[in-house]
């Protein structure tokens, strides 16, 4: 089976716009400028009415998990869907948790829902970018070229590196058994007991690199976010507050260090999480092939 480059969604046929010096201002999600400077209490209103338009969007979305349709376009469309649906969702999670920590005064959980955004908008951004773009940039797609459509499209949904089926089933010794087969494996590449179970994720390290290579501060604000979750001293300041020149490790003596912190970390967070979300999200759903599409095109 193959189908010529007008047989691409017709989204795509003209690639994939996702570098960041091609991104939209136009964003689909309710995200901000952070062009002005913004007060804490002004970002935080514009976070919530992008939430609940995630919320409202998440709420809408109703595509069943459907692994076996025969024809690859629309097979493509239902992981599409179902992709849009779980980012969708993930987003309106995280970004509802990390308002109600903000408004409770508890950073680290702000921090901890921060650092989430950033590695889930790292890894669709990665996914389009580096794995969508290269296959879908084609004049044409084959048999193999939708082998790997699809094959991406599974990694991308059921990607992990943890026995679920072990786990949800209860056979707790089959997890030890893998534990003690890593520990024997030490300086070699971990070994699963069953490698066909599930594809094998894509790690957060290189997402990260190759958005910080466009965009620096991507970095930065993944650095900051990972040293405020660690059991080091950027947590520590995050429970800490001062109250008559001294220094408290509990946020209830005093001036909570963490609202500053929180000033300082959240445009930045925003910035390189809500702000990209809606155009990446965006992208994604360009793919998808139309139904008129489907009728032309089979």
């Amino acid at each position: 089976m193959t189908f010529s480059k007008s047989s691409l969604p017709l989204s795509m046929q003209n690639a994939i716009p996702v570098r960041d010096n091609e991104l939209s201002d136009e964003q689909t999600s309710g995200e901000m400028d952070m062009n002005e400077p913004k007060s804490v209490c002004e970002l935080c209103e514009t976070l919530r009415r992008g939430t609940e338009h995630l919320v409202n969007m998440a709420k809408q979305l109703e595509y069943p998990w459907r692994p076996l349709i025969e024809d690859p376009r629309k097979l493509h469309n239902m992981y599409a869907r179902n992709l849009i649906s779980c980012y969708v969702s993930k987003y309106a999670d995280l970004s509802r948790a990390l308002l109600s920590a903000i408004d409770d005064g508890n950073y680290l959980s702000y921090a901890l829902c921060g650092r989430a955004l950033i590695e889930t908008t790292a890894i669709l951004r990665y996914y389009l970018t580096e794995l969508y773009k290269p296959l879908l940039d084609k004049r044409m797609l084959d048999g193999e070229a939708f082998r790997q459509l699809i094959e991406i499209d599974d990694k991308h949904l059921r990607g992990g590196n943890f026995d679920w089926e072990s786990f949800l089933l209860k056979r707790y010794s089959r997890l030890i058994k893998d534990v003690e087969s890593r520990k024997n494996r030490k300086g070699k590449n971990p070994m699963r007991l069953d490698p066909g179970a599930l594809p094998k994720q894509v790690r957060i390290g290189p997402c990260i690199q190759k958005w910080a290579r466009e965009t620096p501060a991507v970095q930065i604000a993944y650095d900051l976010f990972c040293d405020l979750v660690h059991p080091n001293l950027g947590s520590t300041f995050l429970v800490a507050s001062t109250a008559q020149n001294d220094l408290y490790f509990s946020r209830f003596r005093g001036d909570p260090v963490g609202a500053s912190i929180l000033e300082h970390s959240l445009p930045l967070l925003l910035s390189v999480t809500h702000k990209q979300f809606g155009t990446l999200l965006g992208v994604l759903m360009g793919t998808i092939w139309q139904d008129d599409e489907l009728v032309t095109n089979s």
